[in-house]
């Protein structure tokens, strides 16, 4: 039985394996959007999806594989930069079946994709504390190497290095995937009612810590060129729109 793993961290990725194979499981890992998608045939029994993955939004990527009518269960993985905030659940999980958070990738995720598509063909031991596992604390720095600071060459003080441009991108798109997730109900309102009054007020805080943390890791060089926060906002509610708009 096969599971395709979908995240940008190569890191995650080879941690996900290993806990994988250790049970049994055929595991397949990918590190875009577009690259889930063309993995999708033949269909794995469950796709473990990084909800801030690359090239096609994560909401993108679960819409395809419930176009194509499979079978494939999906499990979401929630970065959770915001730990001590978020204390609930997604409001919706994008069409998936079910979501993890990051850091509870080591004693959460088998159990997770056992009561979905059956157990592992090996016996899964108890799992120790995330924290306490060697698996656990090399997901956290993976996590944390994320939202490193993005730091400016100094000789570049005027021209701002495209590099950059794209690191600050990815981050802005990361905080917003968590945002949204959480979010989902108020997301869903918007596009159906047009109006954005609750939107606005329930992301509200949730974005303003979101920006706080971009401020902290984007040079002012960087952060003066966009609104790279704003983009990703707008980016992701367009496609969502357009993705409500094809079904």
């Amino acid at each position: 039985m096969k599971v395709l793993v979908a995240h940008e961290s190569d890191t995650i990725r080879e941690v996900i394996r290993r806990l994988l194979d250790g049970v049994g499981w055929q595991v397949d890992a990918v590190s875009t959007g577009r690259a889930a998608v063309d993995a999708l045939d033949p269909a794995p029994a469950a796709l473990v999806l990084d909800v801030a993955i690359g090239e096609l939004l994560a909401f993108e990527v679960v819409e395809e594989v419930r176009r194509r009518n499979l079978d494939t269960r999906v499990v979401l993985i929630a970065s959770i930069y915001n730990r001590t905030g978020y204390k609930r659940k997604p409001t919706s999980l994008y069409g998936a079946d079910d979501y993890v958070e990051q850091h509870h990738i080591p004693d959460s995720l088998i159990g997770k994709l056992a009561k979905l598509i059956g157990p592992p063909p090996r016996p899964v031991r108890v799992p120790a504390a995330h924290t306490e596992t060697q698996e656990g604390k090399r997901i956290r720095s993976a996590g944390e190497e994320r939202f490193d600071p993005i730091v400016d060459h100094p000789s570049q003080p005027i021209v701002v290095a495209p590099e950059l441009v794209q690191r600050a991108e990815r981050l802005a798109r990361l905080i917003v995937a968590d945002i949204a997730l959480y979010n989902g109900d108020a997301l869903d309102h918007a596009e159906r009612t047009g109006d954005t009054a609750e939107l606005d007020a329930r992301l509200r805080l949730d974005l303003e810590e979101g920006r706080l943390l971009f401020e902290l890791r984007v040079p002012l060089d960087v952060r003066q060129l966009r609104d790279f926060i704003g983009e990703a906002l707008d980016e992701l509610r367009h496609n969502r729109k357009h993705a409500g708009a094809k079904t």
